[in-house]
């Protein structure tokens, strides 16, 4: 395919009509007037054939087009049939009256082949023009995510894995495979109600479900295959085996992320962790870095909604450095994201480290945490010996590769008769203390956490919350309008070029009016 602009021709009724009707002043022709959305054209170029195909439509349009469905939270039909009657989005669209639209299919092929590696570089060129403008300044850099719920039904364990040996099925029939014992035995077992009656057979009925769907997951892993069959192929593979997973799951500890399949419509989708206050949910989170001075995204991610949000943080920030190509003054992130590797990364930035120290474990019941003991250090940074509030001493320290810390052991005669032991612990042989290698960041942070910049920093902090709910609101981001982490991923690029385009526009409008009011003083006085 070729792609080219397309020159604008007006007519009689696009200079009488449009011109006329839409006041200069709006909102999209104000962006248009300082956003230039051509960038588009060489940033895709690769994806396009030069010299085969028909003539394509022109990408800036669909990015314009991707740009209005974000900002008016459209699907790819509603975008297309308001561009129809909408004068003031066909000025912004660069499209005259008489000129017809794509077709609405043709967003979602834009989208796909573009994929999100690409549409991560529009926003970053969103985040380049805000630079060049003086619109980031890089005193405080914020983090943070918020969850974005999957547009999916969460079926039982049983039905789950009716419908992906359904899938498997109906894929294998498709290639030509021999499905008429497997089929048998899908439609049998979907016939059989008797697992209602009692849980010994429940279980058996379950059991029968996964040797199906093992059978099925081997049958589909053995054909071979060419073109898109072969891609849909490998990952129903993949679903296959996520369902399997769940056949022998360890009893799970309290709070811990489980990377468990929960629906076969979106396989990347995951159950979020249990927080005080939060309802649990089966999705994504976006993950942002916005500049504290005019809410400028300076870089984003998705994961699913079972990632930590500590994992996610050193990436934001070397997104936020390649992207601007300054580190900030200081990073600010709720507790959420402190652990000794994030702070680390901070520090190696020589950035102000403002990540909100969590209450230390065992403090709100009055008591002690491995805080209130005290570590020594030899010249290497290893921790030797750790004296307790009484004064004891332990020494000997067993390191744990895993944790990153060393393990230190009071002996069951050091904490016998100590005073303190209903505060300290109830474990027979003694208490037992953790100090991690980052233990010298921690304490740094918590020596800090009460200083006035420190507090003023986390206050600043709560202006991110604006932008999700700037996102939520125009663009309906509380809910997912895609399936798959890879779509995720192209949703939240584009909404995010859309904040920054938007914010863009609107700090060149205040620039306008505060000079226009500073003239008028002037004048006045």
């Amino acid at each position: 395919m070729q792609h080219a602009p397309q020159p604008r021709r007006d007519s009689l009724f696009d200079d009488y009509f449009v011109q006329r009707l839409v006041p200069s002043d709006h909102p999209l022709l104000e962006i248009d007037r300082e956003v230039d959305f051509s960038f588009v054209r060489d940033l895709v170029g690769d994806v396009y054939s030069p010299d085969q195909g028909r003539e394509a439509v022109d990408p800036e349009l669909l990015l314009r087009l991707c740009f209005v469905q974000q900002y008016y939270g459209l699907s790819d039909r509603a975008v297309i049939g308001r561009a129809q009657t909408d004068l003031a989005l066909r000025l912004f669209l660069h499209v005259g009256l008489e000129d017809a639209l794509p077709h609405p299919s043709l967003l979602s092929v834009f989208r796909t082949r573009l994929g999100a590696d690409r549409f991560q570089k529009i926003f970053n060129r969103s985040v380049a023009v805000a630079v060049e403008r003086g619109l980031v300044e890089g005193r405080l850099l914020i983090v943070d995510s918020y969850g974005i719920v999957a547009d999916v039904a969460i079926p039982r364990l049983r039905k789950l894995l009716m419908k992906v040996s359904r899938r498997g099925l109906q894929l294998l029939e498709k290639l030509g495979s021999e499905t008429a014992r497997l089929a048998g035995e899908h439609v049998a077992l979907s016939e059989d109600n008797s697992w209602t009656q009692s849980k010994e057979l429940r279980e058996k009925d379950l059991k029968a479900w996964f040797i199906l769907t093992g059978q099925v997951h081997d049958a589909l892993a053995s054909t071979q295959t060419v073109g898109k069959r072969e891609q849909e192929r490998r990952e129903l593979v993949g679903v296959l085996a996520k369902a399997l997973e769940r056949q022998a799951l360890p009893k799970k500890k309290k709070n811990e992320p489980r990377d468990t399949l929960v629906s076969d419509v979106d396989a990347d989708a995951r159950w979020s962790k249990r927080e005080r206050g939060k309802k649990p949910f089966v999705g994504y989170k976006e993950q942002i870095a916005t500049d504290v001075a005019h809410e400028i995204i300076t870089a984003a991610q998705v994961t699913p909604a079972n990632v930590d949000d500590t994992e996610p943080f050193e990436t934001l920030v070397e997104q936020h450095l390649n992207n601007t190509g300054a580190g900030p003054m200081g990073v600010v992130a709720d507790s959420g994201y402190s652990s000794g590797e994030n702070r680390r990364k901070v520090k190696d930035t020589e950035a102000t480290d403002y990540i909100a120290v969590p209450t230390p474990k065992g403090h709100k019941q009055g008591l002690f945490s491995a805080s209130d003991f005290t570590p020594e250090f030899d010249d290497e940074g290893n921790a030797v010996r750790v004296r307790c509030p009484r004064g004891e001493v332990a020494e000997g320290g067993k390191w744990d590769d895993k944790t990153q810390g060393w393990d230190f052991y009071f002996t069951k005669a050091q904490c016998a008769d100590c005073p303190l032991r209903g505060r300290c612990s109830k474990a027979k042989q003694g208490r037992t203390v953790f100090i991690s290698r980052y233990y010298r960041e921690h304490e740094d942070a918590r020596a800090r956490q009460d200083t006035p910049e420190f507090i003023a920093a986390q206050k600043e902090r709560l202006g991110i919350e604006r932008t999700f709910a700037y996102q939520q609101r125009r663009s309906g981001h509380k809910r997912a309008r895609y399936r798959g982490g890879e779509r995720m991923a192209v949703g939240v690029y584009a909404c995010c070029f859309m904040v920054n385009v938007v914010r863009i526009a609107t700090a060149y409008r205040r620039a306008q009016e505060g000079a226009a009011r500073q003239l008028r003083s002037e004048s006045r006085g």
